[in-house]
């Protein structure tokens, strides 16, 4: 079984993956917690540089994940840097943002980026799940992720107040590791 080397240092986003793979997995994931430094550029970009400066730290394969939320009226914005946006003006602030705009729409996205060790190709991997910002789920804490303003489509409720074994189904994270799956098993 091929073993791949996941590296981040949000454990919520290992605890995501780890469920998404299930009990049988097509390889064996060892985790390492690295804070990689961020450029400030595209997603694709910050997911290629980040799988580069760690396959140069732990020398074998190596798969990292970047997360966007975009919102179409902002153009994009806030992306990539969607956790800097939070960590500066909060929730609520991204709520006030967008109380001009007419359109709430958003799309999550998640960038699943590896490569068979240093100095190899880097490859892409791309899931994506469209909803609309709402106000955060009052009957939830009040949590310091997009997931309590972020509604899926189709969905009546928020991002975090969907059971996890749902999420796991129908997350841009599991679109993205599907893809992944499909090229390692080929």
């Amino acid at each position: 079984m091929q073993t791949i080397n996941f590296v981040t240092s949000n454990l919520l986003k290992l605890q995501q993956v780890r469920a998404i793979l299930g009990n049988d997995p097509p390889f064996k994931l060892v985790h390492h917690s690295l804070e990689l430094p961020e450029l400030q550029a595209s997603l694709d970009e910050i997911a290629i540089n980040k799988c580069i400066t760690a396959a140069a730290i732990v020398d074998d394969t190596v798969l990292v994940e970047d997360t966007a939320l975009t919102f179409s009226s902002l153009n994009g914005l806030p992306g990539p840097y969607i956790k800097t946006f939070i960590q500066q003006i909060g929730l609520e602030g991204l709520i006030r943002i967008l109380s001009d705009y007419e359109d709430k729409t958003a799309i999550a996205t998640s960038t699943f980026a590896y490569t068979e060790g240093r100095n190899q190709p880097v490859k892409l991997f791309t899931g994506t799940m469209h909803g609309k910002i709402t106000k955060p789920t009052s009957s939830i804490p009040h949590q310091a992720n997009w997931q309590s303003i972020f509604q899926p489509e189709g969905y009546t409720t928020s991002y975090a107040m969907i059971e996890q074994d749902q999420t796991n189904k129908i997350s841009h994270r599991y679109k993205a590791l599907m893809l992944l799956i499909d090229y390692l098993t080929k």
